[in-house]
């Protein structure tokens, strides 16, 4: 988790935005011979660093939050969106732009004890980590038993992705294109919080599809300088569909 109160701030960019990749982490080779843990190899995930590494490979100041930048590539989107997601009242520099959207929401997740008391009021709630056959079941069945919640994030399937359901009915699907290999992760929350600050927003979901969504830290600008971006990796949101049952008594 990243965060149980979680801040959102949208912006249009009018501004340019520098981008940097993340040195990948290093790789783990494996003597011949050495038996394969259960579930097999872990597949790659985009993890959303702690902090954020210079170009040296010395560790710098965490005056910087995750973000997610949306760039259209044809849909109703017609402008780069950035989306910053920080603990509530602790963002470190926020862009200059137009701000279309500013909202505080609860995030909770269902296999952490601490969580466990924020569920019945979470706008967020993330499912359990680990692969299913049926994500649709396990996500309407949380937005059944927890009525106050807008999104609620399946655990990751085999091949790596998430799933989400929105209250409104529409179902959601994440394909992780690119990032750091590695093992637990903020992602599942921070994906439950976009599609939430998203839809709050009243942004469309249709252009979604063909965007690309690049997921990383942001380090705010100051003084006129261009703020930068440290990218973690990117997905691909897959377009969102109406159920064919409802979802917390409403019917899609």
């Amino acid at each position: 988790m990243f965060g149980t109160l979680v801040s959102v701030h949208l912006f249009r960019l009018e501004h340019a935005l520098r981008l940097r990749r993340i040195p990948p982490a290093p790789e783990v080779v494996t003597p011949p011979g050495t038996p394969t843990p259960p579930g097999g190899a872990a597949s790659p995930r985009i993890t959303v660093p702690p902090r954020t590494p210079t170009a040296s490979g010395v560790t710098a100041s965490r005056r910087s939050d995750l973000a997610i930048l949306v760039i259209p590539r044809e849909g109703p989107l017609r402008a780069p969106y950035l989306m910053i997601l920080s603990p509530a009242g602790h963002h470190r520099g926020l862009p200059p732009g137009r701000r279309l959207f500013d909202g505080t929401h609860i995030v909770a997740a269902l296999d952490d004890p601490v969580d466990r008391t924020w569920c019945e009021v979470a706008d967020v709630l993330v499912g359990p980590e680990g692969s299913r056959n049926d994500p649709e079941s396990l996500i309407s069945g949380l937005l059944d038993r927890y009525p106050g919640c807008e999104v609620a994030v399946g655990g990751r399937e085999a091949g790596g992705g998430l799933s989400a359901g929105l209250r409104d009915g529409r179902f959601v699907t994440t394909t992780e294109v690119g990032g750091l290999p590695g093992g637990a992760d903020p992602w599942p929350a921070v994906y439950g919080s976009f599609l939430y600050g998203w839809r709050i927003a009243g942004m469309p979901f249709e252009g979604l599809a063909t965007a690309s969504v690049i997921v990383g830290r942001y380090t705010g600008s100051s003084a006129g300088r261009i703020g930068t971006l440290e990218v973690a990796g990117r997905t691909q949101v897959g377009p969102a569909r109406p159920r064919t049952r409802g979802i917390g008594g409403r019917s899609a």
